[in-house]
C-alpha cells in the first residue's frame, strides 16, 4: 500500500510502472536477440525529495509492476525503485535484498531522473537495462539485481501457495559484474574481491545469503533463474527444513554420499518445480552463450541409486507433477524430517512422507523403485542397491548404518573406501547408529589401530552435534555417527584399498 510521510501541505499522485529487461535461457545459453521486458514484483519503492533526500513516500510495486503514490505538489523529487522484498508481521514477513560484495554490501537500486511532482497526477516508469550492447556488456547491469530478486519472489510465491503463513528468515544475495568462478570464497577479502569460485549458499551466524557469479564471459547466473532457485532450495532447507550435507564438489555423474546426493537432488528439483520447468539451465563462456539442458525428468542412463543426484532430482519432480508440491513441503518440513538421528537422505525423506502422506506412498515407491532405491526405511533398513551395476563398485556401501554398541569395542566396523573419489563421494564416509540411555558425557573414539589412515568423525541427531575433542554429551536418544578417512589422497587411477577403523562409544 502507498504511504504518505508526514510534513506535505497538498499533494498529486505518481504512478508508473517498474519493469527489467530479462534474457531467456531456453537451451543452456543466453540469448539475448529474445530479451523481453518483465515487471519488477514485490520491490520497495520511495520518492525523495532531490534537494534535501528525505523519503516522502513509500510503496511496494504489485506483480505487475506497477505503483501509485501520493506526494507532495511542486516539488522536485525521483523516484527510486529497490533491489529489495519486504513485508513485516504479522502474516507471512520476509526480508530480501540484492547487494554488492565487492562494495561493502551496498544495495543495489534503479531510479528516475529527478522532476516537479507538478500540480497534478502524473506517470513515471523505470526500467532496469542489461547493458548489453549486442557484443557486450558495454552500460550498467543494471537488470541483473532485479532479475535474481524475482527469481527468489517466485520461489517464495510457491512455498506460500502450499503454506501461506510462512515467515521467512532475511536473506542477502550477493552479486557483482566482479564475481567469478575462481579463488573459492575461503575468506571476507575473496568475497569482496569477486573471487567466489562458484554460486552458492550459505547459513552464517549473521544470516542466511546467496552469492551469485556475474563475471562477463566466465560465467554469469543473474539470468540462470535455475542456479538463482537452486540455491534457494538450499535456502528452504536451512530456514524450514534440514540440510546435513558438507558439500564440496559434484558432479551429475558423480557417486555421492546420501548428504550430498539428497541435497544437489532437492537443489535440481526445487529449481523445476518452483519455476514451473522440466530442465535446469547454466551458461557459461564466452558471450554467455556455453551449456547444456539438464533433463530434470529422469535419472541416470546407467547405475542410478540413493548416491546419484541426478536420481534424487527426478524423483522429486516427478513426485510432484503427480502429487503436487504440499505434501513434499509437509513432509520436508515435518518433525519426522527435521528431528530424526539418521542424516539426510533420500532415505530420511521417504519415511517422513510416507508418515505426512500415506496417501502417496504409493507414488513415492514407484518412482524410488525406478531409481534403484529398494528401501522406505529412515536408516535405509533392507536396501539392496550396493552400486553393483558400477564398472567400479564401492565396496562395504551396505548396510547403510551399521549398528554400534554403547561400552563395546567394534574392531573394523567403519571401512572408508575413495574407488569413487575422495572427500564427499560413496564410500568416504562410514554411517553407523547407536543409542544412549541416560543423559551423560560419553567418550568416542575412532582408531586405526597402527594401520593407515588418520579417521575422524561427525555426530548427528536432528542435525550436526556441536562437539569439542572427543568428549560430548548427550541425551538419552538416538545418535548416527559418519567416519571419515581425513588422510585419503585422491588417485582415481590407483586406489589403495578400504580402510576399516574401529569405534568405541562409552
Amino acid at each position: 500500500m502507498p504511504f504518505l510521510l508526514p510534513g506535505a501541505a497538498g499533494s498529486v499522485t505518481l504512478t508508473g510502472t517498474a519493469t527489467y529487461e530479462s534474457v531467456p535461457n531456453p537451451n543452456g545459453g543466453l540469448v539475448y536477440a529474445s530479451t523481453s521486458l518483465k515487471p519488477v514484483r514485490g520491490a520497495a519503492l520511495e520518492v525523495v525529495d532531490a534537494a534535501s533526500s528525505a523519503q516522502l513516500a513509500v510503496a511496494t510495486t504489485d506483480d505487475s509492476g506497477a505503483y501509485s503514490v501520493t506526494v507532495p505538489a511542486n516539488s522536485t523529487v525521483f523516484v527510486r525503485v529497490r533491489a529489495q522484498l519486504t513485508r513485516a508481521a504479522p502474516g507471512p514477513a520476509w526480508d530480501v535484498s540484492v547487494r554488492d560484495n565487492t562494495q561493502a554490501g551496498a544495495l543495489y537500486s534503479m531510479q528516475t531522473s529527478a522532476f516537479s511532482s507538478g500540480t497534478t497526477a502524473s506517470t513515471h516508469d523505470l526500467r532496469a537495462a542489461t547493458g548489453w550492447d549486442g557484443a557486450k556488456y558495454g552500460g550498467p547491469r543494471v537488470a541483473a539485481p532485479f532479475a535474481i530478486l524475482d527469481t527468489v519472489y517466485t520461489a517464495m510465491q510457491k512455498v506460500l501457495s502450499v503454506a501461506p503463513a510462512t515467515s521467512f528468515p532475511p536473506l542477502r544475495v550477493y552479486w557483482s559484474p566482479k564475481n567469478a568462478p575462481t579463488g573459492g570464497a575461503a575468506t571476507a577479502a575473496d568475497l569482496a574481491s569477486g573471487q567466489i569460485g562458484t554460486t552458492f549458499f550459505i547459513n552464517r551466524s549473521t544470516g542466511r545469503e546467496i552469492y551469485v557469479l556475474g563475471k562477463e564471459d566466465a560465467d554469469t547466473d543473474e539470468f540462470d533463474a535455475p542456479v538463482i532457485a537452486h540455491e534457494w532450495g538450499h535456502y528452504y532447507q536451512s530456514s524450514f527444513s534440514r540440510d546435513d550435507s558438507a558439500g564440496g564438489d559434484h558432479s551429475g555423474n558423480d557417486r555421492v554420499d546420501r548428504r550430498l546426493a539428497f541435497s544437489e537432488g532437492w537443489g535440481n528439483a526445487w529449481s523445476g518445480i518452483a519455476l514451473g520447468r522440466s530442465t535446469y539451465m547454466d551458461s557459461s563462456g564466452p558471450g554467455q552463450a556455453d551449456g547444456q539442458p539438464l533433463d530434470l525428468t529422469v535419472g541416470p542412463a546407467s547405475n542410478p541409486g540413493w548416491y546419484r543426484e541426478t536420481s534424487i532430482e527426478s524423483i522429486f519432480w516427478n513426485l510432484n507433477r503427480q502429487v503436487g508440491f504440499k505434501p513434499i513441503n509437509d513432509a520436508m518440513t515435518s518433525l519426522q524430517f527435521r528431528s530424526a538421528a539418521p542424516v539426510t537422505s533420500i532415505h530420511l525423506f521417504a519415511a517422513a512422507f510416507n508418515a505426512v502422506a500415506p496417501g502417496n506412498a504409493a507414488a513415492l515407491k514407484s518412482l524410488l523403485a525406478g531409481q534403484g532405491i529398494t528401501s522406505t526405511d529412515a536408516y535405509g533398513a533392507g536396501e539392496s542397491n550396493n552400486d553393483s551395476a558400477a564398472a567400479t563398485p564401492v565396496p562395504n556401501v551396505l548396510p547403510m548404518y551399521r549398528p554400534l554398541a554403547v561400552g563395546v569395542l567394534a574392531n573394523n566396523i567403519a571401512c572408508i573406501s575413495n574407488v569413487a573419489g575422495t572427500g564427499n563421494k560413496l564410500g568416504n564416509i562410514s554411517y553407523l547408529s547407536f543409542s544412549v540411555l541416560a543423559s551423560r558425557d560419553y567418550t568416542i573414539q575412532v582408531t586405526s589401530g597402527g594401520a593407515p589412515g588418520a579417521p575422524d568423525f561427525d555426530l548427528f541427531k536432528a542435525g550436526l552435534v556441536a562437539r569439542s575433542g572427543n568428549k560430548v554429551s548427550l541425551g538419552a536418544g538416538d545418535y548416527v555417527l559418519a567416519v571419515r578417512d581425513t588422510a585419503f589422497i585422491p588417485d582415481p587411477n590407483n586406489p589403495p584399498p578400504p580402510r576399516c577403523f574401529s569405534v568405541l562409544v562409552q
